[in-house]
């Protein structure tokens, strides 16, 4: 398994550089696998295609930082986590956003914020009896806020960022604050 890990790492660590270099319809297989110094059958052996791939590295790179501290006394650092992963790597997640072949990561992106919001949500109410009623209301609002998170940062990756991961990490924790009303 942690070979398996090291060789999707390198594919992924060659497509990004690439990125760099190159346009992503310009990247074929051949490019990534000379780049990360394999045969280029050896992709097909850990992923089905490009999409394949932006797909796990988003899940590898952002969760394999959040995954430890996933709870609910956590979610500001995990925010903090999302945004500056998101901030750091900007050029490259700008690139697959407007990439209209790697469209439907878009949905991979919503979808995974959500997944987030709704682990988190869980957690905040797991020691709570809730009624049917309360239950559709958590999760109209969670579904509510997770599609407004993931497409704000969405396009706060497209307008390169502004404000910076720490102002606006301040702001969303401040609506979240506000909303809940918490403190």
């Amino acid at each position: 398994m942690e070979q398996e890990t090291n060789t999707k790492k390198i594919i992924a660590l060659a497509f990004q550089e690439l990125t760099t270099k190159k346009t992503i319809e310009k990247i074929s297989i051949s490019d990534i696998m000379k780049q990360a110094g394999f045969r280029r059958q050896t992709f097909y052996d850990y992923f089905d295609d490009r999409y394949d791939l932006v797909t796990w590295i988003f899940y590898w790179e952002l969760y394999e930082s959040i995954y430890p501290i996933k709870t609910w006394e956590n979610w500001e650092d995990i925010l903090w986590h999302l945004l500056t992963y998101l901030e750091s790597n900007k050029i490259y997640y700008k690139k697959i956003f407007l990439n209209i072949k790697l469209d439907s990561f878009k949905q991979y992106f919503i979808y995974s914020i959500k997944n987030l919001v709704n682990e988190l949500t869980n957690d905040y109410f797991k020691d709570q009896t809730l009624s049917q009623d309360e239950k559709r209301l958590i999760q109209t609002a969670t579904d509510f806020y997770s599609y407004g998170l993931s497409e704000s940062l969405y396009h706060w990756v497209l307008e390169n960022c502004g404000p910076n991961s720490q102002k606006y990490h301040a702001m969303l924790v401040k609506l979240v604050k506000y909303q809940l009303q918490i403190d």
